[in-house]
């Protein structure tokens, strides 16, 4: 008997570290790679000042992909004047995260004022249809000769339509305040079709950050 396949709104932690695997393994081709920040929130009234340094919390159990990931995101907000600390440097094991007092000490350690956790929510695929076209060279200008004109529609080049398939990569993010410990932000980004996974990463961090920053969370100078 063939055994059931996963359903794909049960994620457990394993389930995501291997998609996010997939994800650093594979590079895809399928159209065009681009992000955006699908979903956000802020909390109202926040009475207190932008962080200066903010610690990248990624849940996923895998130690490689993790600092994979939490590196680049780190260098990318680098390069936007925000200080994000990766926290494998500190819990190497992300099952410690399981412990309150790590997350409280490597807080304290870092004199991070803000935690923002990162989670890989699920890959989504969606099957599209390309219609048929036809390719051809322009024949109207002044010097057109019959050769010219019978050579380049001879060349015209019919492409006929197929179906495809679209990969989105979703993400979560949630940014605490380590002074009050409250949520202060909340974020969903859409990845379609990552080419290279190190650009992908870049432009999921480019979102964030701007976003966070936007909302008067974060300080920081650079390009954004």
């Amino acid at each position: 008997m063939s055994q059931p396949e996963p359903n794909p709104t049960m994620f457990t932690p394993a389930y995501a570290a291997r998609l996010l695997v997939a994800l650093i393994l594979a590079l895809l081709a399928t159209g065009c790679s681009s992000t955006k920040l699908a979903q956000s929130w802020e909390a109202p009234d926040v009475n207190e000042p932008a962080a200066k340094k903010i610690l990248l919390v990624a849940m996923i159990k895998d130690p490689v992909t993790r600092r994979f990931f939490e590196e680049h995101f780190v260098a990318e907000a680098k390069k936007r004047g925000v200080e994000v600390i990766p926290s494998s440097e500190y819990i190497p094991q992300a099952t410690d995260h399981d412990e309150k007092e790590e997350i409280v000490r490597v807080v304290r350690e870092t004199g991070a004022e803000g935690v923002l956790l990162a989670q890989l929510k699920g890959v989504e695929k969606k099957k599209k249809f390309v219609p048929s076209r036809l390719d051809w060279f322009p024949d109207t200008h002044d010097d057109v000769v019959f050769y010219d004109h019978y050579y380049r529609n001879y060349r015209a080049i019919y492409r006929p339509g197929y179906v495809g398939a679209d990969n989105y990569f979703n993400m979560q993010f949630r940014y605490f305040s380590t002074r009050s410990e409250k949520m202060l932000w909340a974020g969903n980004t859409v990845t379609k079709n990552p080419r290279s996974v190190i650009r992908g990463i870049e432009q999921i961090a480019d979102e964030v950050i701007s976003d966070l920053k936007s909302a008067g969370l974060l300080e920081g100078g650079g390009l954004l």
